[in-house]
């Protein structure tokens, strides 16, 4: 077979897809990322060649194999790690719920994609949990700090006791372990610096699994010292072998807009090729320094830029796998049907944390168009149903079709005038901007439109300029009506967050919701488009 030159071109996951952790079976590799309060939880994506991927199911699923319905933003489900062993692919999680240390649970399925099983509570201690697999058959479980715990071959439980044998070069919040053997060499990698403008990897090596470990003397291995450079943030990676003995290393990184600057689609994965030293110490990427882009010489190459569009007419019987709920979903609140996806009017609160029909995909591009096409069947006053640019409960913007204006809506209204009528039946198109658990209503235009009417709703966002444009239209052909309203959206990128862990990027969500003791309604959505935007950046 004729080999080419192809060029691989950074990030190979855009848009949140942090904390990446890799498996090669045979020729194909699967991986796992963090997915925090979303659910399904726990993305498995799937590749051939380690540069393009595709989603193909979650390990969490089902409520009880964990309990999402409370979790605060960007706790939940931390870096997590897939391995293989005995036929078995095994994901250990873990479960951050706001307590001094986290729980690290063990699912497995004879499948990649699932299902999983229920799970086994390994330990209540610190993140970042990973297994090696010793060539003797011993499996061991690392976590965050460079411990290190036999586990037992059917993963049923932790043997004996942990010890620390590498704390790191003494950098901030070592994380994510990972243990390789090469050699007779076993490696240990960690990621150092927090996971911000400081993050680096770092890694240490012994004869022994237990140590002592000694430092390779060219860490960090992996760092972006630039602050002009595109890609920032380097860290929390894993070494992969291909099966052409080839070595690589996928990782988490940002893109910012500027030096020290925000990241618009939060955390991504990048691929750096390495090579080794003659005494036998990994080289990542430019000398330890992240590439943009690189060649490679490869058979039967996939294409080298890939555009990450999406249309889903919500036809295949079930949700594509792309598309997580933020938290768990309301029951019996969304079914597929064959006019598409409804979502029911349940009631819900959008500013605390509990089950939602908030409908999520990650942004990919920092230019794009979003779109939707529904049709609302509203049964009461105050119902709402369109599309959200969503990170958090801290911050999001809506632009959704509502039944009716006034007090009975669920809108403010004025006191001094409660001697006036302030209600008004009728479909209203209104664009509502949510930030430090406050609503500010910045439009409402009144629809000449009946229940059931299809309408579309379109987002043009311009993360690099900082604004977002609305648009709507009719339906079925109609043509687009922008709206007289620009909002900036650089208050949804992560470091616009209060608190002072935002570990989630952009998202672009549907969702319909409703009010507490009224008959409820739904919203038909027949469509969702997604396209990226060229822009030189990309």
């Amino acid at each position: 077979m004729e080999k080419k030159h192809i060029t691989v071109e950074n990030p190979i996951l855009p848009g949140d897809h942090p904390d990446p952790s890799v498996v090669r079976v045979g020729d194909d590799y699967y991986m796992v990322c963090s997915t925090f309060q979303f659910f399904p939880a726990v993305n498995v994506l799937h590749s051939r060649d380690l540069v393009y991927w595709r989603t193909i199911g979650h390990v969490v699923t089902r409520k009880e194999q964990l309990d999402l319905t409370a979790v605060p933003d960007s706790f939940g489900v931390y870096a997590p790690d897939i391995s293989y062993y005995e036929g078995r692919f095994w994901v250990v999680v873990p479960f951050y719920h706001g307590q001094p240390r986290c729980t690290n649970i063990l699912f497995s399925s004879e499948k990649p994609e699932g299902p999983y099983d229920n799970g086994t509570i390994l330990n209540h201690h610190f993140i970042d949990p990973s297994i090696f697999n010793d060539e003797d058959g011993r499996r061991y479980l690392a976590f965050g700090g460079g411990w290190i715990h036999e586990l037992a071959k059917d993963g049923s439980r932790l043997l004996g006791e942990a010890k620390q044998v590498w704390p790191g070069t003494g950098g901030a919040a070592p994380e994510a372990p990972h243990v390789l053997k090469r050699n007779g060499w076993y490696y240990l990698l960690l990621a150092e610096g927090g996971t911000f403008f400081e993050h680096r990897v770092t890694i240490a090596r012994s004869r022994s699994i237990w140590g002592p470990y000694e430092p390779c003397p060219c860490n960090p291995i992996l760092m972006q010292t630039d602050p002009n450079k595109l890609i920032q943030k380097t860290g929390h990676g894993k070494l992969i072998q291909d099966p052409q003995g080839r070595w690589w290393f996928p990782h988490l990184g940002g893109r910012t807009l500027e030096p020290v600057g925000s990241t618009p689609l939060g955390r991504e994965t990048f691929l750096q090729p390495v090579s080794w030293t003659e005494d036998e110490w990994p080289v990542i990427g430019d000398g330890g320094k992240p590439l943009e882009r690189f060649d490679i010489i490869d058979e039967d190459p996939t294409p080298s830029h890939l555009t990450f569009d999406f249309v889903d007419t919500f036809q295949s019987g079930e949700l594509d796998p792309t598309w997580e709920w933020v938290r768990l979903p309301v029951e019996r609140g969304f079914r597929l049907t064959n006019k598409g996806l409804e979502i029911d009017c349940k009631p819900y609160m959008l500013l605390t944390p509990q089950p939602t029909l908030v409908l999520t995909r990650r942004w990919q591009h920092f230019r794009f168009t979003a779109e939707t096409e529904l049709r609302f069947h509203p049964l009461s006053l105050g119902e709402e149903a369109g599309m959200l640019l969503y990170r958090d409960l801290d911050g999001f913007l809506m632009m959704s079709v509502r039944n009716g204006l006034g007090q009975t809506t669920g809108l403010p209204f004025d006191v001094k005038r409660l001697n006036e009528n302030q209600e008004e039946e009728g479909l209203f198109l209104q664009i509502d901007r949510f930030e430090h658990a406050k609503r500010r209503t910045l439009l409402q235009k009144k629809l000449e439109r009946s229940s059931g009417d299809p309408i579309r709703l379109r987002f043009q966002v311009d993360a690099l300029s900082d604004y977002c444009m609305f648009q709507w239209a009719k339906g079925e052909g109609g043509s687009l009506e922008t709206l007289d309203l620009n909002l900036p959206v650089s208050f949804l990128f992560p470091e616009s967050a209060i608190r002072f862990l935002c570990f989630t990027a952009p998202r672009i969500a549907l969702f319909a919701r409703g009010v507490f003791g009224m008959n409820q309604g739904h919203a038909l959505f027949t469509n969702f488009i997604y396209r990226g935007l060229p822009h030189p950046i990309e």
